[in-house]
């Protein structure tokens, strides 16, 4: 038998026993479902996106979406990771900040729709992919290196310090322990906290006022020992140093979501900016914040320092959607964040208030 999308059936289940009960007919049950055929996939319309998406950078999309038992909608990426997707401005249009990881070479991203028959939809983002090559940095370990801060990282974190040495020393800091806080900071950045987009307004990042650069996000370090490499480390963020104990300056109205020591990034301070945004202040000396605190433009978040795996006190400064770190040079890019997020939304909204 063909079912008919749309139509609706009825299902009778009749069960009996051998009871001699009713002049030995036994007893008799009968259950009835309404069922609905559904093997329409949603559909699915992209409104407006970025035009462009760099190797490391972030990009916006805003679609729309639509099914009579839509379930889920989300945007899907050829490395693994879905970003959440929220509604914005009307009912069945949705907006989603999405990143491409300095560490992956390719780049997709779909908008997926599901029902709860099953049914599933997908449409490719048509972004402009923009390659970007990172530094590649080779540096040779020495016994003087390990015997300083990795040891002193070693005997705070590692369950048994004393099994632990030379190499090991180095490769429990840099592999075992960093994956740790960086699964730890993954957790705490990948959620969004509001269940629409209503606005979403950001300044550019500004968070340390006379600095200068002295590591850029991106920055693949290869280790090597005696001759031979060993181990090796993706740089996520953007080191500034000005003077020692600086102070952190919030450009952003954010919320704290955390202010705590994390291993690798020391005394670590986390701002949530709304659409899945986070800032992302480490190495710190001092915190003036507490989790739950409500900040804004010209708060002194704390001061720089040389905590966690830090060899000079620095801020590291890192930008982060849903989990995924991306280039903070873009969101403390004026031009670039008119262009690649507010004008997108600003456009797709007119758009959808214009549709009936």
């Amino acid at each position: 038998m063909v079912l008919n999308s749309g139509a609706n059936y009825a299902l009778e289940v009749i069960a009996n026993d051998i009871s001699k009960w009713n002049f030995t007919l036994g007893n008799e049950s009968k259950a009835v479902s309404q069922i609905i055929v559904d093997n329409k996939k949603p559909l699915i319309g992209i409104i407006n996106q970025s035009y462009k998406i760099t190797k490391g950078g972030a990009a916006v999309v805003v679609f729309k979406a639509s099914d009579e038992m839509l379930d889920e909608v989300f945007v899907r990426t050829n490395y693994g990771k879905n970003f959440k997707a929220v509604p914005f401005v009307k009912d069945g249009f949705y907006a989603a900040l999405i990143a491409w990881p300095a560490n992956i070479n390719e780049f997709r991203a779909d908008v997926v729709a599901t029902d709860k028959a099953g049914n599933i939809s997908n449409s490719q983002i048509r972004y402009f992919y923009g390659d970007k090559k990172y530094k590649v940095s080779s540096i040779a370990l020495s016994q003087k290196f390990i015997d300083g801060k990795v040891s002193e990282l070693v005997e705070i974190y590692a369950a048994n310090p004393a099994n632990l040495e030379g190499i090991d020393k180095f490769r429990f800091v840099n592999e075992a322990l960093r994956e740790a806080n960086g699964k730890k900071t993954k957790e705490i950045t990948s959620k969004i906290h509001e269940p629409n987009l209503e606005k979403f307004e950001i300044r550019p990042f500004a968070p340390l006022k006379n600095a200068a650069a002295v590591a850029s996000y991106g920055d693949h370090r290869i280790y090597s020992w005696e001759g031979s490499n060993l181990s090796e480390s993706w740089h996520m963020g953007l080191d500034l140093a000005s003077t020692a104990n600086a102070p952190i300056i919030e450009t952003n109205y954010g919320t704290v979501v955390e202010s705590a020591d994390n291993g690798i990034y020391g005394l670590n301070i986390v701002v949530y900016y709304g659409f899945g945004l986070y800032g992302i202040y480490a190495h710190c000396s001092s915190s003036n914040v507490n989790i739950g605190d409500s900040v804004k433009p010209g708060d002194v978040l704390g001061s720089t320092g040389a905590s966690g795996f830090a060899f000079g006190d620095h801020l590291h400064f890192g930008t982060i959607i849903q989990g995924v770190e991306m280039r903070p040079e873009e969101w403390m890019d004026s031009k670039w964040i008119n262009d690649n997020i507010f004008d997108i939304l600003e456009n797709a909204k007119k758009t959808i208030n214009e549709q009936k």
